[in-house]
């Protein structure tokens, strides 16, 4: 039972809300919270006089109730146990533990070390009991117990209760993403490669993504900062195919949608050997559909944005098999990348006729023909290689730097400009409609929502990632994910509310508690607070009550 206690500190006298329990046979003061000086209690009294009770202390509740329903619904708790091997102690055990670290991140604590300080603050203080602190080495001690086979069978059981859910994968979208970190010296998994945040200096970390339609991950693999999609998707096939095996889902009749960035025959044929494809293809591969007449587009739909898609259908090989292909065309991407394109290339073209100008000064040092390509060579976006020609030429008698001709290449430029707008889609669903091909695959969205919500730093952020070892930067980002699929299990089971995720965690950060006492100086109770329409039947959908009547 909670209590008052009262502390002499300095000669000053402070207020606690406490619990003492029988720990080893012996009273043990198990928790407490400050609620202020007499003056304050007093202070909150008075402004309450009105009211049957007085309020000593206010938590957020919502979104961590949310998240600790979801955890039971889905058994996170008796599955990580089940697969983790730690002898019986007292305090949390490993799930436990996991999910604390889980809840703790979704709120604002981003590293292990903040994890004390946000617990104390927060209403799980109330809620849950234990004997310890939450010290940066006890989260790292427990992390060790899920290795990358353990982590596996844990998704595996997660993913099968998802299904049993009514959450079953007909189609899922593959991709790749990176994070860039401050690790200057780490194990196998930083590396340098291509960033996504053109961070290209920094170490990163990559993982590739598997979600289905209704935007919930069935499958993460993390791996080194240095290998190219093309050359990892081969694996996250078979980790995908493999996971999908274990759920006893037929991969026979699944359709996997990825973008141009795995494309080689290889991937091609092996995709196709396991389940359906939907992906997209580069301009290069295709020039003579970029020509095609826009007069001969039909249209398809019109998007969430508003903007009509329309779209060119015909038989293409790619890679050496024949596929169903539909050239998709928005007028609103074509003059938004035309818009781009011709800024970039006036800065280009701003920063060249200075290089110019200043070579045709014989002011200033001499110039050789070296360090004027490379100058020449810094100026070029890496999208505009090919559309600028030039030639640098000798030092003329009597001047110091070599001249400079540069031009732009304008067959390359006009196949540039027949591409805005433009996106080459093709699969192997012959009998689909063009419409829904184009649908299909412009759902990709889902994973790259997902990418977003990986970086979001009020929902579940993967950084940074403040770990060292291989080992600990598997077991973070696999955390991450989890926390992930709380939320979209969370926005599944609420889709009738029509509320977004950003809306969803909003509403519910609304919900709180507060610890109240009697006028008449009873014992401290936990109610929650007023809310609004939405808020109560968040509470009551997601029967988050049930945590402060336990």
């Amino acid at each position: 039972m909670v209590s008052l206690k009262k502390k002499t500190i300095k000669g000053h006298t402070y207020w606690y809300a406490v619990e003492m329990a029988r720990v080893d046979g012996k009273p043990k003061q198990v928790w407490q919270k400050y609620l202020g000086t007499a003056e304050k209690i007093v202070e909150l009294k008075e402004k309450a006089a009105e009211l049957p009770h007085i309020k000593l202390k206010s938590f957020q509740y919502g979104k961590t109730a949310a998240l600790l329903s979801i955890s039971n619904e889905l058994n996170f708790i008796e599955t990580v146990n089940k697969h983790t091997n730690k002898k019986k102690i007292e305090g949390l055990t490993v799930g436990e533990y996991l999910l604390l670290n889980i809840i703790g991140r979704c709120d604002g604590a981003l590293s292990e070390n903040s994890m004390q300080k946000w617990f104390d603050k927060s209403s799980l203080n109330v809620l849950w009991k234990f004997p310890h602190k939450l010290t940066c080495q006890n989260f790292l001690n427990h992390y060790k117990y899920i290795d990358h086979e353990t982590s596996k069978k844990i998704e595996d059981d997660f993913c099968r209760v998802l299904i049993e859910k009514g959450i079953t994968p007909h189609i899922l979208f593959l991709d790749e993403t990176n994070w860039f970190n401050y690790i200057k010296k780490g194990e196998e998994l930083p590396q340098n490669g291509n960033n996504k945040q053109y961070r290209n200096h920094m170490k990163q970390v990559c993982m590739g993504l598997a979600v289905s339609e209704d935007n919930i991950p069935f499958m993460h693999e993390v791996y080194e900062g240095n290998k190219h999609d093309a050359k990892i998707f081969p694996d996250l096939l078979d980790t995908l195919t493999k996971r999908l095996t274990n759920l006893k889902v037929t991969t026979e009749d699944m359709i996997l949608v990825f973008d141009k960035g795995n494309n080689s025959q290889v991937n091609i044929k092996d995709a196709l050997s396991k389940m359906h494809i939907v992906a997209s293809a580069k301009h290069n591969q295709a020039e003579e559909l970029m020509n095609i007449p826009l007069k001969n587009y039909k249209y398809l739909y019109t998007n969430t944005q508003g903007n009509k898609i329309y779209g060119y259908r015909e038989k293409h090989d790619f890679f050496e098999t024949e596929f169903t292909t539909v050239v998709l065309y928005i007028n609103a991407s074509y003059k938004k990348q035309k818009k781009s394109y011709e800024n970039s290339k006036a800065k280009i073209l701003e920063k060249l006729e200075d290089l110019k100008r200043r070579l045709q000064s014989n002011r200033g040092k001499e110039r050789d023909k070296s360090s004027v390509e490379r100058e020449f060579n810094g100026f070029i976006y890496k999208d505009f290689i090919s559309v600028f020609g030039h030639e640098v030429g000798e030092v003329p008698q009597g001047m110091k730097k070599p001249s400079l001709k540069f031009w732009i290449e304008e067959d390359v430029e006009k196949k540039r400009y027949a591409g805005f707008g433009k996106t080459i889609v093709f699969t192997d669903m012959h009998a689909w409609h063009s419409k829904k091909i184009a649908q299909i695959y412009n759902q990709k969205y889902l994973v790259e929502d997902d990418f977003k919500f990986l970086n979001d730093v009020l929902l579940v952020p993967v950084g940074p990632i403040n770990h060292h070892t291989d080992f600990n930067i598997r077991a973070h980002i696999f955390l991450c994910i989890i926390g992930m699929i709380f939320y979209r299990y969370l926005a599944w089971k609420c889709k009738h509310l029509r509320l977004s995720i950003g809306q969803l965690v909003e509403e519910l950060e609304g919900v709180r508690i507060a610890l109240v006492q009697e006028k008449s100086g009873g014992k401290v109770e936990m109610v929650v607070e007023e809310m609004g329409v939405k808020q109560a039947r968040l509470l009551s959908l997601l029967d988050l009550g049930k945590f402060i009547n336990n």
